[in-house]
């Protein structure tokens, strides 16, 4: 029997999230027919439901040394944009030219990095046009090895672990990416899709980069003032730039911790609902 797998395209996915969007041909475009869908948060807490692509590839097509799960960024962008770079895990598949993919060892950890506010800041530094090329990404500065394996300085624990539980976190939101999760938890598990413990989270490990990059608490200030887009929205919905604000907290709260020896307090449980631990229980 001839398997199909899913040709992803960049509007399908997000930041942290492979199922951003279904892909339709429109009916009424003249022009850019494939137009995406995006997804609820309630279709999203169902771990077994997966974006739905226009295009399909071939099983076969698909390279026998290709891992179960890979690690893309959007190539279309621009500066101006609420956020110059947007990355994703996303299961064995097809991936279209406009998500190039990225292969190699760290790729959780590299994750990380291309999400956060501090590298976006130094993106839109550098990237002039409407694409982000590998020239671009291959010139923009990537936290060292050597300091993600070493010492969680808030934690006492390895700093890897203490990243890569929270990418995880992110990731693994649907049984498509259950190998990505067993790769980095050691478990075939995932983990409820929940918009505000996702914020969180991510705010978590933004806060992480500002002090692993050695960006003072000033300079954080200012580099979160420069995310204009990000300050509108949050103004609009919550009164306050409320991004910014826990950011900020949580940064001084590794601070703290740093300083005292007394280890950080994560800000949410990082625990799978037991209903996503296996597979068979999604089923039941």
């Amino acid at each position: 029997m001839e398997r199909m797998l899913p040709l992803y395209e960049a509007k399908m996915l997000d930041a942290y999230d492979h199922r951003d969007a279904d892909v339709f041909k429109s009916a009424t475009a003249e022009k850019r027919q494939n137009q995406p869908r995006y997804l609820t948060d309630r279709e999203k807490q169902d771990p077994c439901r997966e974006p739905m692509p226009i295009a399909w590839i071939r099983e076969e097509v698909v390279r026998g040394d290709i891992p179960g799960w890979l690690v893309g960024f959007s190539d279309v962008t621009s500066a101006t944009n609420e956020r110059t770079v947007l990355s994703s895990a996303l299961p064995r598949a097809g991936a279209a030219n406009s998500y190039p993919l990225i292969r190699g060892l760290g790729r959780g950890i590299l994750l990380s990095i291309l999400n956060s506010f501090v590298f976006d800041y130094l993106a839109r530094l550098k990237v002039a046009g409407l694409h982000i090329n590998f020239f671009y990404l291959k010139q923009l500065p990537v936290l060292p090895p050597s300091l993600i394996h070493g010492l969680c300085p808030w934690a006492g624990f390895s700093m890897h672990d203490w990243i890569i539980e929270r990418v995880a976190n992110l990731s693994c939101t649907s049984w498509s990416m259950a190998p990505m999760a067993e790769e980095l938890t050691g478990k075939a598990q995932v983990f409820p899709w929940d918009p505000e413990k996702r914020f969180l989270v991510r705010c978590e490990i933004d806060a992480a980069m500002f002090h692993l990059y050695g960006v003072q608490r000033d300079d954080v200030d200012y580099i979160m003032g420069t995310f204009g887009i990000v300050q509108r929205k949050d103004e609009a919905a919550h009164g306050e730039y409320r991004t910014k604000r826990i950011i900020l907290e949580t940064y001084d709260a590794m601070q703290g911790a740093m300083d005292s020896g007394v280890p950080y307090q994560p800000i949410v449980d990082l625990r799978p609902l037991k209903s996503h631990l296996t597979k068979e229980a999604a089923d039941d």
